[in-house]
């Protein structure tokens, strides 16, 4: 039976198209206003529509415990990516977005990219990629954004007025 078993579970395991970074993971650091280390699924990627069709993206969602949100964020490398750096200033179409709610009504906003006030910026070191993974590091600055509470008070975001993300995938 326990021969049986473990075969099975071999079996099973065998036949996921999950890529092995997803079960591994990949560290997250994150300074400003907190700080938090996590491990978090690893970006994916995927093909661009619309404004980006022809385009490939690199998408992350990173969990963060103090936000009890992700953060999300996409950047679009064009049509054929190619390892090296990449920043804010040579990639047109990039967001990162998180929310943290503060009662009563009140929420911090952390924000970047090429269509946000003010923009943040990022750096990438890309290692590796290719149609369905990517390998390198990414370093982003958002801006936190306090949204005013119900009663009229302004939201305490924390001590900084931005935060550092910091990935390696």
């Amino acid at each position: 039976m326990k021969r049986w078993l473990l075969i099975s579970l071999v079996a099973a395991c065998a036949d996921t198209d999950v890529p092995p970074d997803a079960l591994a993971g990949c560290q997250v650091e994150l300074t400003g206003n907190f700080v938090e280390s996590s491990m978090t699924s690893c970006p994916t990627t995927a093909a661009g529509v619309g404004s980006t069709q022809g385009d490939m993206l690199v998408q992350f969602t990173v969990a963060s415990q103090t936000l009890g949100a992700n953060f999300m964020i996409g950047l679009d490398l064009g049509p054929r990516p190619s390892p090296g750096a990449y920043t804010s200033r040579t990639t047109s179409l990039w967001n990162a977005t998180g929310v943290k709610e503060v009662p009563p009504g009140g929420a911090c906003l952390f924000l970047a990219g090429n269509t946000a006030t003010p923009t943040g910026y990022f750096t990438l070191e890309l290692a590796a990629i290719d149609d369905t993974t990517a390998h390198g590091e990414l370093s982003l600055t958002l801006f936190v954004l306090p949204r005013t509470e119900d009663d009229g008070a302004q939201t305490d975001c924390g001590p900084g007025t931005t935060e550092e993300l910091r990935i390696q995938f």
